[in-house]
């Protein structure tokens, strides 16, 4: 009972309550504030609010000592902590060699790191441009000799069939690129060798190195034969002559062969080619033209007749030649029966003629006409040298 009450009484010595304004002070007699304290204050344990949004009071308090609360972010800068954060900067309209970014501002909810809504300055730290090559230093020492390399992936592909590798002139030889082999003899891809058109020479050709059997030739050859210049074995006729055919051989002044003469007039030779073709030719080397009959007004399409002067039906051999004199161009008959010649027909198609002086004109004769090939038949085909040199002499 004794101890009870010397708590009570020590307990009103340092509590006073005013009934008058409802304070409560501590060693005080006069509290001003709901609780005024005269001394010092502890609380034992408070929860951490630092980190918390929540958290957005603090304590404050005036120079008498009165505590009061604020808004975390009304205390000002003096509070907050300021931040920096840089990245790096690619080559753009910002910095155009590169360089940092750099953005700061205030950690206003205090979690220690730059949110994208704390930056309030952006800054640009650039690059500077690329500076002048400078002058090249000198060599530097031998360095130790490298390990040994790993084993190559071996040649190197071509760019053709057929190519062969060529090792290099100096050691250690090794293999080049492939090359192409070119000159006398190719090489396929396959590896079959053959010989180039017209590589074979006479000075790469041994004396007495050909043989019958390799000539091509017609007939039969014999002890009673001689090999004539146009590849053919021939018997000579009566009188030890060479002429095997007609009244006897057209040559020029060049000892070429013309043709065999069938007949002879008075300025002109009608010969048969060492080919068989059939043609006339004047004594002063040219070749008598005729007049044409086309289609179309150049004279040049593939609607073409030879007149034959009359409408009345003819035949022709079928291995006689028609010259264009305008052109310079032989031709043969296009409607050659299984029998060896040619009938002349109407000229169906044609409206222009060629004359033998060159003019193409229109034309609209009734004749008739032989149908020739459009396309031209070359002297080598016909068996006719390209070029004549008079006179003209008969063997």
């Amino acid at each position: 009972m004794k101890k009870t009450l010397l708590f009570v009484a020590i307990l009103a010595s340092v509590v006073t309550i005013s009934a008058q304004s409802g304070n409560v002070g501590i060693n005080t007699q006069q509290p001003t504030e709901t609780l005024d304290v005269n001394g010092t204050l502890r609380v034992r344990s408070l929860t951490d609010g630092s980190s918390s949004s929540t958290y957005d009071q603090v304590l404050v308090m005036k120079t008498d000592g009165t505590i009061g609360k604020a808004s975390r972010s009304s205390l000002g800068s003096s509070t907050l902590n300021a931040l920096v954060k840089t990245t790096i900067e690619s080559a753009g309209i910002h910095c155009s060699t590169g360089g940092l970014k750099v953005e700061s501002g205030q950690d206003t909810n205090a979690n220690g790191v730059l949110d994208a809504s704390e930056v309030t300055s952006t800054n640009y730290v650039c690059n500077g441009m690329q500076g002048v090559q400078g002058i090249q230093g000198p060599p530097g020492p031998q360095g130790a000799t490298g390990a040994t390399g790993a084993t190559g992936v071996g040649l190197t592909n071509g760019t053709a069939g057929g190519q062969v590798y060529l090792t290099s002139s100096v050691s250690p030889y090794s293999p080049q690129a492939p090359q192409t082999a070119t000159g006398d003899v190719l090489i396929s891809s396959t590896a079959v060798t053959t010989i180039a058109n017209n590589a074979i020479t006479t000075a790469k050709v041994a004396d007495n190195a050909i043989t019958l059997a390799k000539i091509s030739a017609t007939g039969t050859k014999d002890n009673t034969t001689y090999l004539r210049g146009d590849g053919t074995w021939a018997t000579p006729s009566g009188g030890g002559s060479s002429v095997s055919e007609g009244l006897g051989r057209l040559v020029d002044a060049n000892n070429q062969l013309i043709g065999y003469v069938q007949t002879m007039g008075t300025n002109s030779y009608v010969i048969k080619t060492s080919n068989g073709y059939i043609t006339t030719i004047n004594i002063d080397g040219t070749f008598p033209g005729t007049q044409s009959y086309y289609g179309d007004s150049s004279c040049s399409g593939s609607i073409k007749y030879v007149n034959s002067g009359n409408n009345t039906t003819q035949i022709r051999n079928g291995k006689y030649l028609y010259y264009e004199g305008t052109t310079g161009k032989f031709f043969k008959l296009d409607n050659v029966n299984a029998n060896g010649y040619a009938t002349n027909a109407a000229m169906v198609g044609i409206a222009y003629l060629y004359q033998v002086s060159g003019t193409c004109t229109s034309s609209a004769s009734t004749n008739y006409g032989w149908k020739v090939e459009t396309t031209e038949t070359t002297r080598a085909t016909i068996g006719l040298p390209n070029t004549i040199t008079l006179p003209l002499t008969v063997q």
